[in-house]
């Protein structure tokens, strides 16, 4: 067993960025100068560049004593990483995959803590989205519907899915089944109330308004 950091309960904070790590960081071994090393890097859309610098990266390191680099790229993405074969121990102890990910689980360091709707929470900034309802079936319809909502979660790791639809289910949120296209699932909210609901239980940091348009 690698040295790992000790972290004995999981709090809120934490549990949102094991959320957002699942959806949209990856934990990572490489060899560099004839050394293994394990990255953890997660990679965000530009306009979350200050939900990393105020609140992912501060919560990672008040939790553990590491310093990141938060980066802008060129392709219009942000980037947090770490070089840390402690931290990565401790997040694949906890139960998130190495490489490249074929699915998850929400870990049970989370169950235990009872933080789920954080955990949410960062998932949903990860793979979830909020937009306008459209048709594109029956003629007649309005191609857009403007006060009509539609939460979304998108991503391939099957049982994760399978999981948080049944937690979404358990809090009242009235999902809709899960949909699979070339590996990929889907579900929805769709009852206007339910989602307003559910911004109102999970509260996103954003993602939490329709886009203009």
């Amino acid at each position: 067993m690698l040295d790992q950091f000790s972290v004995s309960r999981c709090d809120s904070d934490l549990a949102e960025v094991i959320g957002l790590l699942i959806g949209d960081g990856c934990v990572s071994k490489y060899v560099s100068a004839c050394r293994i090393r394990f990255e953890i890097a997660f990679t965000g859309n530009l306009s979350e560049f200050n939900y990393y610098r105020t609140f992912v990266k501060p919560t990672i390191e008040r939790h553990f004593p590491l310093r990141g680099r938060l980066i802008l790229r060129g392709d219009n993405t942000v980037r947090l990483h770490y070089v840390s074969t402690r931290l990565a121990s401790f997040l694949l102890s906890i139960g998130l995959p190495l490489g490249k990910k074929t699915d998850a689980s929400i870990p049970e360091f989370v169950r235990r803590s009872g933080q789920l709707v954080p955990f949410v929470r960062g998932f949903y900034h990860a793979e979830g989205s909020l937009y306008r309802r459209y048709s594109k079936r029956f003629a007649g319809h309005s191609r857009v519907y403007n006060n009509l909502m539609v939460i979304q979660f998108r991503c391939a790791l099957k049982t994760l899915m399978t999981e948080l639809r049944t937690l979404l289910s358990q809090l009242g949120l009235g999902p809709n089944r899960i949909g699979e296209k070339d590996g990929v699932y889907t579900f929805r909210i769709t009852s206007q109330e339910r989602i307003r609901r559910f911004l109102r239980l999970v509260e996103p940091r954003y993602k939490k308004t329709l886009p203009d348009g």
